[in-house]
This record gives C-alpha cells, structure tokens and sequence, in this order.
C-alpha cells in the first residue's frame, strides 16, 4: 500500500500554495478541461477526498514541511509570472 500524507494543514495553506504555484505555472488547467499536471489531479482528488495525497507526489510537489508555503519543483513559470518577477526584482 501507498503510503499517503496531508501536506496542508489547513484548506487556507492550500489556497495559499496553490496561488504561488499552480495559477503561475504552465501546466495549470483554469477550465473545464481536465487537469494534466499529476501534482493538481492529486490535490484536487484530495480535496473530495480525505485531504492525503502519496508520498510521491508529496515529493514532486517540492513539499518541505518545515515551510507554509513551498515552490512547486515541477513548476513551469507562465511567461507572464517571469516578467513580474523580473519587474519585481531587477
């Protein structure tokens, strides 16, 4: 059996996350098509289901519980966000 993990502690932290990560990334589907990212199909199955996700996507999803908030390690950076970033900090 897989083992399963809750790498969110609150539904507020996964907001949270998902905001610095998911609605920057390439990767992320904000329609009614389904997701293809396996770390979002992950996340979204917990949120009906009982909150845990595998240790694997744990681990793809960079999760570091030692931070509230932790970058995605299979993120890809829309180019929109890379501009702010470079904007933001020159």
């Amino acid at each position: 059996m897989t083992t399963r993990i809750r790498i969110f502690s609150n539904g507020s932290q996964y907001m949270d996350w998902q905001a610095s990560n998911c609605e920057r990334c390439k990767k992320a589907i904000w329609t009614f098509e389904p997701p293809t990212c396996p770390i979002q199909v992950a996340l979204e199955e917990a949120d009906f289901d009982d909150g845990t996700i595998s240790e694997e996507i744990a681990k793809q999803s960079g999760y570091d519980k030692e931070r509230y908030v932790w970058p995605c390690a299979e993120v890809e950076w829309t180019e929109e966000w890379k501009a702010e970033c470079k904007e933001q900090h020159p």
